[in-house]
């Protein structure tokens, strides 16, 4: 699955380290940025993340997390030593000049690492204009930073090339993957370059069932392997843009639909009206998520492999619930 997963991502990742989940891979991978960084001599504290963005429900996972929702009545995580939040622009030019001037002034020290989703997803189904991950990028390389994205839930497939990086060209230092590689089964996995992996002694890091033995391995190898012969990320590429066409030509006014892949929102301007379009796909039996800071957008992530009989399917049903919540 290593092996598998490193050729998949491209040759700058040499080494990979297992979880039992996406959260705790976040973790392993912003333990790692640090323990790089103070090989070096750098012992701050600064890891910016991205508002709306979400990177699990623990700890330092949560203290990246850009989402409020998921911090009621835990203020701690809010003030986590040295983690800050940059907005994330939704159309325009991006200023790099201005993205440093905002880090500035919400940092207290030197930046060691960004932490970014390519597209946010439970956040919102947020897609970055042109240039943003570029800009991240420059922003790290001139602070001597490390770049981290988080490909838990974009990666592998979801938004129509292999990791939803590769549309913009830029590398990050470390990714971090989970969700689909597992098939249900739990795993999270961590890729570096060899410079980064080897700061590590062997002493540094363990856990006990990271990556959960043969059983995973062997899942996630054959998932892999599919993702490939299946040609899976294409296919969410050509089915994501189908869809999108077919709902924004017939979506209400006030429902904004966008995507890459089969990863699409639906953003409501009414998060009542959001809730209760929710709440009739489940009735007609079709899952979907909800999410956004006002949890006012409703994702749509049918499975890569969706036959074009099921994703008419999935297309008249939506329609039909449209009219039905707009109706009430």
């Amino acid at each position: 699955m290593a092996q598998e997963l490193t050729k998949l991502a491209g040759g700058s990742f040499q080494r990979v380290f297992f979880a039992n989940s996406g959260s705790e891979a976040i973790e392993t991978a912003v333990k790692l940025a640090k323990k790089f960084q103070a090989a070096r001599g750098r012992f701050g504290h600064s890891i910016a993340a991205l508002e709306n963005g979400y990177h699990g429900r623990s700890g330092i996972a949560l203290a990246l997390t850009g989402m409020n929702i998921y911090k009621t009545g835990l203020p701690g995580f809010s003030l986590y030593p040295g983690i800050v939040h940059l907005p994330v622009p939704r159309t325009g030019v991006v200023d790099l000049d201005e993205l440093g001037r905002q880090l500035d002034a919400r940092s207290q020290d030197d930046l060691l690492a960004v932490v970014a989703e390519p597209v946010l997803g439970v956040g919102g189904v947020i897609v970055p204009p042109d240039g943003f991950l570029r800009a991240l990028r420059e922003l790290c390389d001139a602070r001597n930073a490390l770049l981290i994205f988080d490909e838990i839930f974009t990666g592998l497939g979801r938004t129509g090339t292999t990791f939803a990086f590769e549309r913009s060209g830029v590398r990050p230092d470390i990714l971090v993957v989970g969700k689909p590689l597992g098939a249900g089964l739990p795993v999270g996995a961590v890729l570096t370059p060899d410079d980064l992996g080897s700061c590590w002694a062997p002493v540094d890091h363990s856990t006990t069932f990271g990556g959960n033995g043969a059983l995973v391995g062997a899942v996630g190898k054959a998932v892999l392997g599919e993702l490939t012969a299946g040609g899976l990320a294409d296919a969410s590429e050509r089915a994501g843009n189908q869809l999108m066409d077919a709902l924004r030509s017939a979506a209400p006014p006030d429902v904004e639909v966008r995507g890459q892949g089969l990863l699409i929102g639906l953003e409501w301007q009414s998060p009542d009206q959001a809730v209760a379009f929710r709440r009739q796909m489940m009735a007609r039996g079709v899952l979907v998520g909800i999410g956004g800071q006002q949890r006012s957008v409703v994702r749509l992530t049918p499975p890569l492999n969706i036959t074009a009989e099921d994703l008419k399917l999935l297309e008249s049903t939506t329609l039909a619930v449209f009219d039905e919540v707009v109706r009430r």
